[in-house]
């Protein structure tokens, strides 16, 4: 294979630092958000200058009595310099959540700023390419704050928290290889694609992205009890409590993501890789771990370029996969596979047949989710042309 075909360059920054998940993704309370990780680096505050001639502080500015001073005319004033094709709402839901996010969860809205200028430009480019409103890109930072590592207690990973279902039905590869859940790129255009299905079901933005918290059969369900209307604050006294302070806290962040300054409130300083990275093709024949021997780079630096998979082998799954590496590195990895390939092979797994019986009430998702493989994997390694089986078949497994 040419060094052409198996190089692409793509030169980013990647950040990959740590932050807080909204639990089961409700924010009705301060204790509402779930801890994931802290990683401040000193107590005392930093200031460094950036381009934008902003400033990095981890100094939290105080309010008086825990609120921002802003009313609806400043609320308006502000919002209408921006050309934003989703309704920015104000009442007494948004204050409070405008005073919860400004002053209790302030500290993490200075990192969501941060890391906002790696994400926000890649959220913006393919929100663009499917004409989808950019302002959705603040979703992500309810649902995850900006972490692709960020797991719920229900089951949702990744920046934009998908469901395992949801996820596989706007194709994303869960499987105990990978998670592309956690893949920046992937996991943005299946979001994309959820909110273009919903924009043709629901004719109000603020519904749709409601939609993706409660799901649209509880929106259907309010729009019913509310006697037809379609308006989210029409609909809004008949939706779950959580989807209700869901959209307030949307509009609250994405408001302050923009108008931090006007509150003396900066970006904190978040520790975090930064490297131009280059995509290289590997194969199931690399692993991380010898790539990493043999480039000199840590295996931490690997992976944390390579959120979506699950260990240091490249799923068996695929024929190539695309993999992040430093610049550098990735040079490397073409002038030195041969050696790579030669020391992966003594970190191959072993891999064992087993043999399972299938019961009553089994199904092969059920099965694939009880033993760490994909329902594809099943029927491949079975030649099962459906997803059909019955109890007392024999399935080999190779885990």
């Amino acid at each position: 294979m040419s060094v052409s075909r198996k190089i692409f360059l793509f030169a980013s920054v990647l950040t990959f630092a740590s932050s807080s998940v909204f639990a089961e993704n409700e924010v009705e309370k301060t204790d509402s958000t779930e801890e994931v990780s802290s990683q401040k680096t000193s107590d005392e505050v930093v200031i460094k200058e950036v381009k934008t001639d902003a400033i990095f502080t981890d100094a939290i500015t105080e309010f008086k009595d825990d609120v921002i001073p802003v009313d609806s005319a400043t609320f308006f004033n502000h919002v209408g310099s921006l050309e934003f094709e989703i309704s920015m709402d104000y009442n007494s839901q948004v204050k409070r959540f405008i005073d919860y996010f400004g002053t209790s969860w302030q500290a993490k809205l200075k990192e969501m700023i941060t890391l906002s200028e790696h994400y926000f430009p890649i959220y913006e480019s393919v929100l663009d390419k499917n004409n989808l409103p950019l302002e959705l890109k603040y979703v992500s930072v309810i649902e995850s704050a900006l972490n692709p590592y960020a797991t719920s207690r229900s089951g949702a990973v990744g920046l934009w928290q998908f469901m395992p279902y949801t996820g596989k039905l706007y194709d994303l590869k869960i499987d105990r290889y990978q998670d592309q859940r956690r893949d920046i790129v992937k996991s943005t255009e299946a979001a994309a694609g959820y909110f273009k299905d919903m924009s043709m079901v629901f004719d109000d933005w603020l519904v749709v992205i409601a939609s993706y918290n409660c799901g649209p059969g509880n929106i259907r369900k309010a729009i019913r009890r509310s006697g037809g209307k379609t308006g989210f604050w029409e609909i809004y006294p008949y939706l779950p409590t959580q989807t209700k302070n869901y959209i307030p806290s949307y509009i609250a962040v994405a408001y302050l993501m923009n108008f931090y300054q006007e509150y003396g409130i900066y970006p904190a300083w978040v520790e975090k890789p930064e490297k131009d990275v280059t995509k290289v093709l590997c194969t199931p024949n690399h692993n991380l771990q010898a790539m990493a021997e043999i480039l000199g780079i840590s295996l931490e630096e690997i992976r944390s370029l390579n959120p979506p998979l699950k260990s240091n082998n490249i799923p068996a799954n695929v024929k190539e996969i695309e993999l992040f590496l430093p610049n550098d590195a990735a040079y490397t990895f073409i002038e030195k596979e041969a050696e790579i390939l030669t020391l992966s092979e003594s970190y191959k797994p072993a891999v064992t047949e087993v043999v399972y019986v299938v019961r009553r009430g089994d199904s092969l998702l059920a099965i694939a989710n009880r033993k760490g493989c994909s329902v594809a994997e099943i029927k491949e390694w079975n030649n099962l042309r459906s997803n059909m089986i019955h109890p007392g078949n024999r399935l080999k497994l190779y885990l």
